[in-house]
């Protein structure tokens, strides 16, 4: 679910109200990077430069539905190409460890904006199609949300994102999905040395405020493997391991830890290990580098993806450069750009 916030406002729900985490004087000193290491930080280095440069050049994000207001277009079905590709890399790698692959559609929209709005109209019919597709099992939210007053299940009007009662409904409603599939096991194990140090990308040990410029202070806490949760993900598993991955929807602003979708979720199913690994803006793309270099050592049984029909314009290449988790520049496709100058006159 997004709620579709300027892009200042996607960068603000991250930042520090205050933090309660800071080095001290007696910190030991940083060891010495390997060759691969400083190989690495270099070629970052010069990634983050050409981020910047694109940025500066391109630095309006559509605003959602905005891609689509007028109907379909060669960039959008560039988009849903892209998206598609990301899906089907998404069930390549999920189902190749032997864990079961779930989406779950959570659309923002409620009532008679189910069918005005162009995110809907166009995203959700495409996604589910994709998904129809390659054999994918989702359930629809859309239905439940809509028969919900939104001002109870989100925290408008100051934010669209989940209030208690919302993360409560979702939790409810994603619970039979885990039982449903409780027999069904990851196949693939990993020896402690190929672990990586983290398996989430929230500073490990996290302990702080965020706030949002929305004056709706709330507090996340990830233990020390870079995850929002209370403790961490041992070896081997001593209950079935459940993962969701998804954008702010899964995330959560605005809600401390034991009121997320995924904190409930875990008082609701105590037999079981929830793991939520998701974060503002991001995308299928992020789900997959992320799978690759943390999410697939969890060793999880059922992985949860949450979507919804903006996700598609996310791909978009100017909200990839701002909010993608891989740090990578993209340049924008003939298409792109054509869109970005007739629509921003740049």
């Amino acid at each position: 679910m997004r709620s579709k916030l300027i892009l200042t406002g996607l960068l603000l729900a991250s930042a520090p109200f205050f933090n309660s985490c800071g080095g001290g004087a007696g910190d030991k000193p940083a060891p010495a990077m390997s060759a691969k290491e400083v190989a690495q930080e270099k070629q970052s280095e010069i990634d983050q430069k050409k981020i910047d440069e694109l940025n500066h050049l391109y630095s309006r994000v559509p605003d959602e539905g905005k891609l689509i207001e007028n109907g379909e277009n060669d960039v959008y079905r560039e988009l849903k190409q892209r998206y598609k590709d990301g899906v089907i890399q998404l069930k390549k790698n999920v189902e190749g460890t032997g864990a079961k692959l779930v989406f779950v559609l959570i659309a923002a929209e409620v009532g008679k904006s189910l069918n005005t709005s162009p995110t809907v109209k166009y995203g959700i019919p495409f996604i589910k199609s994709t998904l129809d597709e390659l054999g994918i099992e989702y359930i629809d939210f859309a239905p439940i949300i809509a028969s919900k007053d939104i001002k109870e299940i989100s925290q408008v009007p100051k934010d669209g994102h989940w209030s208690k009662k919302g993360a409560i409904l979702i939790a409810e409603h994603i619970a039979p999905i885990v039982k449903k599939y409780a027999t069904v096991s990851c196949t693939s194990t990993f020896k402690d040395t190929e672990r990586p140090e983290t398996y989430g990308d929230l500073p490990p040990n996290d302990d702080e405020v965020l706030d949002g410029g929305k004056n709706m202070p709330y507090h996340v806490k990830a233990n020390s493997q870079g995850v929002r949760m209370d403790h961490d993900i041992t070896f081997p598993k001593k209950k079935k391991r459940v993962l969701l991955m998804g954008d702010s929807g899964f995330f959560c602003p605005f809600l401390d830890n034991e009121f997320t979708i995924s904190a409930v979720l875990q008082q609701q199913l105590p037999d079981f290990e929830i793991i939520t690994d998701a974060a503002i803006g991001w995308t299928i793309e992020d789900y997959n580098t992320l799978w690759n270099d943390k999410t697939k050592y969890t060793e999880s049984d059922i992985v949860i993806v949450g979507a919804n029909g903006g996700d598609i314009e996310d791909l978009y290449f100017t909200h990839r450069n701002h909010l993608s988790r891989s740090h990578k520049p993209f340049s924008p496709s003939p298409a792109e750009e054509k869109y970005y100058k007739d629509t921003y006159k740049q």
